[in-house]
């Protein structure tokens, strides 16, 4: 649905638009008749009228009428006197979590720790009602001018117990790759250590200026999450500490019973990471880097070349497919 500013519909004025995602178009609008700035969120066109996004839609009402939280955009209600049905939210002025990083990253230790308490606050307050957010990614929150944050799109979040739903155009994978859990990728709806493991990655990057692993495609990216570990935070912020490095890899474990099992976890370790017992979570996680089938970043090699482990795979299998050329080569001519 494509409006204009100025342009009315219910008793709301647009503003301006926001923006537009996979799934939706948000825009900027005034409540003239409860006198306040709100968000309007709508489906794009070629879903409308699909039940799956209709359900998605009341899902996400639910959801939003369930979590009252200072951390979490509140949801008003949903509108739509006349098809096509949209949400109504909270504005919030301020930006998103992903241009603070365009402009600030890497973020200052305090800065970085205090934004992932506030969003490991707000998810372990939805995990206690049973909702998980699986899409948790710096688009995702909006940090106001005063410095807090708030978590926003609960729109491919599901309540435990819930039944499946997906669309018909898309994958019945759900998430953003940069920030998606192994779990995820090989296609499990996720829980508590989804979003745990998002957070994570997303702390990772406050500090690194870089998520933990990168690629000229998604599916590039995804097949790190699943075969490789990412480079230790030292190697991108020679002045981390090494408790908070432990604290931030603990949360991306590939294995999700390795992790920490609740947010409430991850805030007490961000809170007190002179309590960390660092030499155990250094030997756990080097543990899990040599299992069986999996691989390690080598970070003397990136460090060296300036390049991700996947180019210098790349490089490498090019080469031994060269080197291989030649001598079928040499054969042929010495036959």
């Amino acid at each position: 649905m494509s409006l204009h500013t100025g342009e009315r519909i219910d008793h709301f004025t647009v503003l301006d638009k926001l923006g537009h995602g996979g799934m939706s178009e948000v825009y900027h609008a005034r409540d003239d008749q409860n006198q306040r700035e709100v968000v309007l969120k709508f489906p794009h066109e070629d879903m409308i009228g699909d039940p799956a996004t209709y359900e998605r839609f009341r899902r996400e009402v639910k959801i939003g009428t369930t979590l009252n939280h200072p951390n979490i955009q509140k949801l008003y209600e949903m509108g739509g006197k006349t098809p096509p049905a949209y949400l109504v939210l909270e504005y919030v002025a301020g930006c998103t979590l992903r241009e603070l990083l365009r402009k600030e990253a890497p973020l200052p230790f305090d800065k970085a720790v205090s934004l992932g308490l506030q969003i490991a606050r707000a998810i372990g307050y939805a995990h206690a009602n049973h909702i998980f957010h699986r899409d948790l990614k710096p688009e995702n929150i909006v940090v106001d001018r005063t410095g807090q944050a708030k978590v926003m799109d609960f729109g491919i979040a599901f309540v435990a117990g819930a039944r499946r739903v997906t669309w018909g155009r898309l994958s019945a994978q759900v998430g953003t790759p940069d920030y998606m859990a192994p779990e995820q990728i090989k296609g499990s709806r996720g829980d508590h250590r989804t979003d745990i493991y998002a957070l994570g990655t997303m702390i990772y990057e406050f500090l690194a200026g870089r998520p933990p692993y990168e690629g000229d495609n998604n599916l590039a990216v995804m097949n790190q999450h699943v075969t490789v570990s990412p480079p230790p935070l030292h190697y991108f912020r020679r002045d981390v500490p090494p408790a908070l490095e432990e604290v931030i890899m603990k949360a991306i474990r590939r294995n999700p019973d390795r992790r920490w099992q609740s947010m409430q976890e991850l805030e007490q370790a961000l809170l007190h990471p002179e309590a960390v017992d660092v030499a155990a979570l250094s030997a756990e996680r080097e543990r899990e880097e040599t299992s069986p089938g999996l691989s390690r970043v080598d970070t003397r090699v990136e460090s060296e070349l300036g390049l991700p482990l996947w180019q210098v795979a790349l490089i490498i299998t090019a080469v031994l497919v060269g080197l291989a050329a030649v001598g079928v080569l040499a054969q042929m001519f010495h036959t």
